[in-house]
Parts: C-alpha cells; structure tokens; sequence
C-alpha cells in the first residue's frame, strides 16, 4: 500500500524535489555581511549625547514626574489612616514581640499530632 503512494499525482515530484539539492539564487548572507551596515548608534552611542539634546530630554521628563509625584495627595500629613494597616501576627502593641518556636518544640509539636492521630485510630 505504501509503495503504491509514490504513483500517485504530485508525489512523484515531491520526492524528485527532495532528491535534489535546493538551488539558492543567492548566496547566504555571512556574519561579516550582515556586521557591515552597523555603526555606532546601534550599539548605543548616539550623537545626540554630545549635543546635549538627550541631556536636556532627561531634565524635562525629570521636571514632569518631579511635579506628578508633587501633585499627589500625601497620605500621611498628621492623620492616622485607619482600617488601611493591618497587625501582624504578634503585634498588638503591647511591646511583646511575636516568638517563633525553636526545633526542639516543633518537634515536641509533631510528636504530639502523631500520638493524637494513633490514639484516635485505636479508639
């Protein structure tokens, strides 16, 4: 079945077209063709540092976002903002700082759950 493939219409040529080699029209292109055209300004040094235009787009992107983080509202002049902190564990100002516990009792901790699970297994 699969050798009686090759007869039918267009695959003949299809494997004509592969048992040639393809036929480039033009040459491919080398490293040193493709490096030829590059200057300078595509690695990053524009001239434009050295007129100072660059210089003189920085200090007004500067300036703009300078007076956009002037313009917005201070959270934080003089007034508590409640409901927007949250405590963290341990923290509820008392001074008592929150405790992690060591190897020792976490140990005594998983020895524990383990006995439990065993007692409720027994019954």
């Amino acid at each position: 079945y699969f050798g009686r493939a090759r007869d039918l219409p267009g695959v003949k040529e299809l494997f004509e077209a592969a048992a040639r080699p393809a036929q480039h029209e033009e040459t491919p292109t080398t490293r040193a063709q493709l490096n030829r055209n590059v200057d300078a300004g595509y690695y990053g040094y524009n001239l434009d540092e050295e007129d100072g235009t660059l210089l003189e787009y920085e200090i007004q992107k500067e300036a703009e976002a300078y007076e956009a983080l002037m313009g917005q509202p201070d959270v934080l002049d003089g007034k508590e903002a409640k409901g927007e902190w949250e405590e963290l564990p341990g923290d509820q100002g008392d001074g008592v700082r929150w405790s992690l516990p060591g190897a020792e009792e976490v140990q005594e901790e998983l020895l524990e759950r383990r006995r439990r699970r065993l007692l409720d297994k027994l019954g």
